[in-house]
């Protein structure tokens, strides 16, 4: 049986297997990288509309105290227009904070999807057996012991 010289053989093929294992880890590596980066990205985005919706919190705050000011001054028009401005505003601050709830919902830091390739690459790994069994014959006698039984071996 010659082999054809481009097909390496289970010596070479064996020492190529370690540096393939740190080969796919760093690529895994860099994938999570990546995928955290994008997620923090996201909740970033996030923590900045809940930023703006502070701020429209302080000047709904704001009209309110004009407001009050102003009812107490029993001027109909400054009072009135200051709750329909604060009314305004907190609704601004409300969809603010809605969409950066949902915003930093999403952006989960966890990579997802990178634990669930590793995932395959272990239980792929795992099902290389290196030292399994021999397959029993098929004609074995039946006095006959098998490897590792006891039984009479004189």
């Amino acid at each position: 049986m010659s082999r054809k010289k481009d097909e390496a053989g289970t010596v070479e093929l064996l020492t190529r297997l370690p540096q393939q294992i740190v080969g796919l880890a760093k690529i895994e590596y860099t994938n999570a990288k990546r995928e955290i980066v994008s997620k923090a990205k996201k909740a970033g985005i996030g923590a900045g509309a809940i930023v703006v919706a502070l701020f429209f919190l302080f000047f709904m705050l704001e009209a309110l105290v004009i407001a009050a000011i102003a009812a107490l001054s029993l001027v109909w028009p400054w009072w009135l227009a200051a709750l329909v401005v604060a009314a305004g505003l907190l609704v601004l601050a409300a969809l603010a904070i809605l969409g950066g709830i949902t915003l930093i919902k999403r952006g989960n830091p966890v990579p997802e999807e990178t634990l669930h390739r590793v995932g395959d690459d272990i239980s792929a790994l795992s099902e290389v057996r290196v030292n399994a069994e021999p397959p029993t014959p098929r004609h074995s006698s039946p006095g006959m012991p098998r490897v590792g039984e006891e039984g009479n071996w004189r």
